[in-house]
């Protein structure tokens, strides 16, 4: 396939379609660089639900979702989970093949990629899948794209948990034999997997468990027993109602209401839920110490499964294992990162909900790359981990080539990672899913050395303490940086106006390069509180990582996290840069993506009262100087 910048009309768009929700990432229309791909006016995620009214009449997405409170009989919540079932599906009295339920949600991915692309469809499309999915499940996926429009030859596939790897190590080499786990927690399921980076830097799936009945819909349910419990001790007759009389919008309203909260809850101490009832609206708070208190079985659950992957791959000590990637909503939830640390060193990036959509695209842009030329996104001189080398038997990126040669021909058999193992006998079935999250608030680690830079045409930037900070550092080697791991020592590195505002700091666990991760409260008596939409509503999550804070500044400057719509904010060096926008089409409040290259700063701060009061925080605080 050509450069992405020798054709307007020729780009990739890679979709990883989820139990609930799906996303997309694309080469740019102007750059030709990796970037999300917008779903919806708001976010960049959409529904993966389907509302069926005839059989060429298929809605998806909010749409779906709306329609659904009209009539819940044409209404399919996810459409995934119907692979690998039946070939044909009845859905209110209307039968068809299953893949056509997929295949509504990829057209309608492919039009909002192709509508930022003038038009054009893309030049090859890129299929996210589970580990252990039969080549029968992987058709349906194909075939769903085949019907939406794509020519089959030009379609490839890749596993969700190779994605989510490449993603991660991008930015940061791993050794032939290193092993990594992959753990993928969204709103149905939970996968868990452990690969080998192999010594032609691809990596090799050895041990893959799942749980297809454990994912963030379990917790929210959790929160819902919750909610009728402190309900019933004012008014049974109200949980009775909401059980069993109450509409299906009443009910929707409820289920968002706990569901923002559940996701409040990992970036905040207490959320409010509101209760529709007949007589008006009342309101419940849950502090994050109850909500874990709920959630600490399903948490252990998941760290049981998580624990049984690992020796299945023969990792039996932390030490054994470079790095614990974390993709999917569920997986940003405090008590969960806090339990996985037990087991290996945690990392995470700015988006764990997309990270797989975007790896599946940094693979097969990197197979696309001309020799010797990196592509987008990528440092010279790096072998994609993943990507298909061509006459090449590359362990674990085999499957990295188109499915199907053309419509109703069969995979080939010999592709790894296909879910089929040697006796031809299907794995154990296990999924994953990006739920929709609400923006993080964190303080990262200063980092303390020099990191390599994203680009190697560009000079690394060397990080400092901000001056005025007394406290010793601990730092701690983490690659080719050092890093601050110690709370006491990451606060005596910020801005004094910012770090004198900040209360009720708690650990929100470490980057991919180690770096100490805080959420904190501005304080209500402080400069910086006036600021905020209401009383106590600005919280920040701050992390320091001189090659993150590179990235998360291209990403600002190219309008990556308000889709463009946001403020863009520079201090005079331009080593500082800032975007501010809405939180959310239902919040009415701010939110600043902010990244510092010399600092290696890298925060969000939530709960601004407008632009100007961001702008203010920004300059008051010391962060824009």
């Amino acid at each position: 396939m050509p450069s992405p910048s020798t054709s307007a009309a020729t780009w990739t768009l890679a979709i990883d379609f989820g139990t609930s929700n799906s996303a997309a990432a694309h080469s740019g229309a102007t750059t030709g660089r990796i970037e999300t791909l917008s779903l919806t006016h708001t976010s960049n995620l959409m529904p993966s639900s389907v509302f069926v009214a005839g059989p060429q009449a298929i809605s998806v997405g909010d749409a779906a979702i709306n329609q659904a409170q009209q009539n819940p009989a044409g209404f399919v919540p996810s459409p995934k989970r119907l692979i690998g079932g039946a070939p044909t599906v009845t859905v209110n009295n209307v039968t068809l093949p299953t893949y056509a339920l997929v295949s509504a949600v990829m057209r309608a991915i492919i039009a909002r990629g192709a509508a930022a692309h003038a038009g054009a469809p893309p030049t090859q499309l890129v299929l996210t899948h589970p580990e252990a999915w039969a080549r029968q499940q992987i058709r349906v996926l194909v075939d769903a794209a085949a019907h939406a429009g794509i020519d089959p030859a030009r379609i490839v596939t890749i596993s969700e948990p190779r994605a989510a790897a490449a993603h991660y190590s991008r930015s940061h080499a791993m050794q032939p034999g290193a092993k990594i786990a992959v753990f993928d927690f969204g709103g149905g399921t939970l996968d868990v997997a452990v690969l080998t980076v192999t010594s032609e830097n691809a990596f090799s799936v050895v041990a893959a468990r799942g749980d297809n009945g454990l994912g963030g819909k379990n917790l929210d349910a959790l929160i819902g027993r919750w909610v009728e419990e402190r309900l019933d001790d004012r008014d049974p007759n109200l949980v009775t109602y909401l059980r069993r009389q109450a509409p299906v919008d009443v009910v929707q309203s409820l289920q968002e209401s706990i569901r923002r909260a559940k996701e409040l809850l990992s970036e905040a101490p207490s959320a409010t839920i509101t209760v529709p009832t007949p007589g008006g609206r009342q309101t419940l708070q849950i502090t994050r110490d109850e909500f874990d208190e709920l959630i600490g079985p399903s948490v252990a659950q998941s760290m049981s499964l998580t624990r049984a992957t690992l020796l299945d791959a023969g990792i039996t000590h932390p030490e054994q294992l470079t790095a614990l990637y974390l993709t999917g909503g569920s997986s940003r939830i405090p008590l969960v990162q806090r339990r996985l640390a037990e087991l290996g060193r945690v990392a995470t990036l700015d988006d764990p909900k997309t990270v797989v959509a975007q790896g599946a695209l940094v693979t097969a842009m990197a197979d696309a790359a001309p020799p010797n030329q990196p592509p987008p996104n990528q440092p010279r001189g790096a072998t994609m981990p993943g990507a298909a080398v061509p006459g090449a038997a590359v362990p674990g990126a085999a499957d990295l080539m188109p499915s199907w040669q053309g419509a109703g021909t069969a995979p080939n058999p010999a592709v790894p990672g296909a879910g089929v193992g040697d006796t031809g006998t299907p794995k154990r079935r296990w999924g994953r899913i990006a739920v929709i999250g609400v923006a993080a608030l964190a303080i990262v680690g200063i980092v303390a050395g020099v990191v390599a830079a994203m680009n190697r045409d560009e000079q690394p930037d060397t990080p400092s303490v901000p001056s005025g900070s007394s406290a010793s550092v601990s730092v701690q080697a983490s690659g080719d940086a050092s890093v601050i791991r110690d709370q006491e020592a990451l606060l005596a590195a910020l801005p004094a106006t910012f770090r004198d505002s900040l209360t009720t700091c708690t650990s929100a666990g470490y980057n991919v390069d180690g770096a100490l991760r805080l959420t904190c409260k501005v304080d209500s008596d402080s400069s910086l509180a006036s600021l905020g939409a209401s009383p106590d509503s600005i919280f920040t999550l701050v992390m320091s990582d001189v090659t993150e804070a590179k990235q998360r500044i291209k990403n600002i400057r190219n309008g990556i996290y308000s889709d463009g719509k946001g403020t863009l904010v520079e201090n005079d060096a331009r080593t500082a840069a800032a975007d501010i926008a809405r939180t959310s089409a239902t919040i009415d409040s701010y939110t600043i993506k902010y990244a510092n290259t010399s600092s290696g700063l890298v925060a969000d701060v939530q709960g601004l009262r407008s632009i100007e009061d961001a702008k203010t925080f920004l300059t008051r605080s010391g962060l824009m100087s």
